[in-house]
This record gives structure tokens, sequence and C-alpha cells, in this order.
């Protein structure tokens, strides 16, 4: 079906009426509403793992390949074509945003240059919160903590808290279970 769909060159409308579903069709936080969510991803070319829940509206102009039991929560937005890939446990707070696109720096006349695509990747078990920023080719490694309203611009170690604007290292998080 989405090979017919490329070659008719439909994509774009085909994903356009997949989030419209999405954001004012499926609304409700009920068990089919969450379940008709992750087929409509799943058409849109956007996998989602069993158990993930999709909260509100959310925006997608790049890829995104979500894992298994995540939380994705309103106005979860990545923009830019690149790819976004989540991994397995994790939870994205509101307004989360992954930008995937960007400009080389371009000369004089005009210094928004050649566009560049990124791609992002949450590793399982990370915590994305409010209003977040992630941008460009950046790893968050399995289990880390990106604080309300970071601005991640690294690569984040493995069980790390990050916070700020850009976003730096606040400490280590324990690896046992609390």
């Amino acid at each position: 079906m989405i090979a017919i769909i490329k070659k008719l060159h439909l994509y774009g409308l085909h994903r356009r009426i997949c989030f419209f579903l999405i954001n004012y069709i499926f609304v409700g936080t009920g068990r089919f509403f969450f379940a008709a969510k992750r087929v409509v991803m799943r058409l849109s070319g956007n996998p989602v793992g069993e158990g993930t829940k999709i909260v509100g509206k959310i925006r997608i102009y790049g890829t995104v390949s979500i894992g298994k039991n995540c939380w994705i929560n309103r106005g979860f937005t990545v923009h830019g074509n690149g790819n976004v890939h989540i991994g397995n446990n994790c939870d994205i707070a509101p307004d989360v945003i992954f930008l995937t696109g960007s400009h080389k720096m371009g000369n004089k006349e005009r210094r928004a240059g050649n566009g560049e695509t990124f791609s992002i990747r949450i590793g399982n078990g990370c915590w994305i919160g409010a209003r977040a920023t992630l941008l460009r080719n950046i790893i968050v490694n399995d289990g880390s903590v990106d604080a309300a309203c970071a601005c991640v611009t690294k690569d984040v170690p493995e069980n790390t808290l990050v916070a700020g604007v850009p976003a730096k290292i606040i400490r280590r998080l324990d690896v046992e279970n609390i």
C-alpha cells in the first residue's frame, strides 16, 4: 500500500491524512485511541512499538521510529527531514522539539546557506523534560534525563542528567532502582 502511495506521489497527502486522524479524530486517551494512533502512525511510515501511548497533537515532518512502552506527550514535534529514533520505555514530556534540519553558514549575502539533515537517537529508558529542544546529530544514551527547557547540542552520556542552555551535565544518575 505504502509503495503505491509513494509511486503515485501521494505520500505527502497520505501523511497529512494520517496526522489529521491522530490529532483530530483519535484524540482520546483510552486503550482504543492509543491502539488506533499506533496503527495510524505505522501507516504514515513511522513505526511505533506496542504499548506506546501518544497523547494530544503531534507534528512530524521527518521520520520517527518509537520503541515499546513509551509515553509521547502533546506538542511532540520533529522539524526537518531527518530521522529520530526513540528507544523503549522512554517518556517525552509536553512540547519537546527535535530539530533534524538546519543550514550551513552562508556568505554575507545570505547567512542561512545550504540545508543540512540530521539524525537524533534517544536510548532506552530516557526521559526528555517539558519544552526541551534537541539539535543536530546527537545521541541521548540509555537511562539519561534531559531536564525541562534544556537545549541539547551534544551527546548525553548514559545515566546522566543534563540541564541548561546549552545543556551541561548536572550529575550522574544511580543505575540501581530507587
